[in-house]
């Protein structure tokens, strides 16, 4: 598959060699690599050890009185023995679970099977779709329709997508703070880097503020290390950047900024609230997983002079109902603690 968003390139996945987690591989499981076919089958079957392990404490559980002979209830902790193709466990849960039953269940991941994956286990969802509406809308409806297919309400899966928020008085400042915090994001060597990784060349010895490369770029197969990718026929995204690069006088740094990713929103607090109100009211995102650009600054402004906007057009809580993050994100009960008709007809 092969698309262009925002200016950048999409990776070319379809044909990139799949050892490209083989580090995460090396720490955190047995072995390296992982097949790509095989990351939520994996996923799926150790959600359902932990949910076993999770609800392997009945909900009073836990002995109430000091003069009890052990500190939970005899008979209230079950084994738990699961045999499977990612994981072998047979134990008794040591720690009851907690005060939302289950911890929040978080997935991140755009594919078809992605999606499946979310709809049948997820309790919030992030995505990339938070930009433009209409395409956020379109995330949510297919999210919802996948949520029905998997016999959940479609209203049980939060939509988060990430997103950066840069807010001003006045349009112009707030295009004008933009500006700086490109700057500020893609130094000279972040561009470089970035460029570098088009071209296939070491271009960290080049002067970012000069212009682009001559060369025409290299193309590698992915060889499996840390990070590696490759990027879908950068000779014809080389010869865009170089177009644009001398119809606008741009630097090779201020090329990278220009046609680099455009993720985020930027405005007034007030113009801001009216668009997120939008988004909300029509149901293309239940709220937004904000990026910071400045850490932990860049939050001051969002709650300093967006969240009384979105207060006023009561889009955004102005106290909380409950003490659990499931309460504070207006999730049901865990999946495994509903029955049949309950994870059909909830809502």
């Amino acid at each position: 598959m092969t698309a262009v968003w925002a200016g950048w390139p999409v990776l070319d996945t379809s044909r990139v060699g799949r050892r490209d987690n083989a580090w995460t591989g090396a720490n955190f499981r047995r072995g390296g690599y992982l097949d790509h076919a095989d990351r939520y089958r994996r996923a799926e079957e150790f959600l359902t050890v932990a949910r076993a392990l999770w609800d392997g404490w009945d909900d009073q559980a836990v002995a109430t009185s000091t003069d009890a002979p052990a500190w939970s209830v005899p008979g209230a902790v079950r084994r738990v023995r699961h045999r499977g193709p990612q994981f072998d466990v047979d134990l008794a849960p040591t720690l009851p679970r907690s005060a939302q039953g289950h911890p929040v269940i978080f997935q991140a991941g755009d594919s078809g099977e992605g999606r499946d994956f979310a709809a049948r286990n997820a309790d919030v969802i992030f995505s990339a779709h938070g930009n433009d509406f209409d395409d956020a809308l379109a995330f949510a409806e297919d999210i919802r329709r996948r949520l029905r297919a998997a016999g959940r309400p479609d209203d049980d899966l939060r939509i988060l997508p990430g997103t950066e928020i840069i807010t001003g008085a006045t349009e112009e400042e707030a295009e004008e703070k933009k500006r700086w915090i490109r700057l500020q994001q893609v130094t000279p060597a972040t561009a470089l880097g970035i460029a570098g990784l088009l071209w296939g060349i070491d271009l960290s010895d080049r002067d970012a503020d000069g212009p682009l490369p001559a060369e025409d770029p290299v193309v590698a197969e992915n060889d499996g290390s840390f990070g590696a990718r490759r990027i879908a026929d950068p000779r014809s995204v080389v010869a865009e950047w170089r177009a644009k690069a001398e119809a606008h006088g741009w630097s090779l740094r201020e090329t990278v900024i220009a046609l680099g990713p455009q993720r985020g929103h930027v405005g007034t607090p007030s113009g801001l609230a009216d668009k997120f109100a939008r988004f909300v009211r029509h149901g293309a995102v239940d709220g937004f997983n904000v990026t910071p650009y400045l850490i932990p600054d860049g939050l001051d402004d969002i709650v300093d002079l967006l969240v009384p906007e979105l207060q006023e057009r009561g889009v955004y809580r102005t106290d909380y109902t409950g003490t659990t993050l499931r309460d504070h994100l207006g999730l049901r009960a865990p999946l495994t603690h509903r029955s049949a008709p309950e994870r059909r007809q909830a809502g």
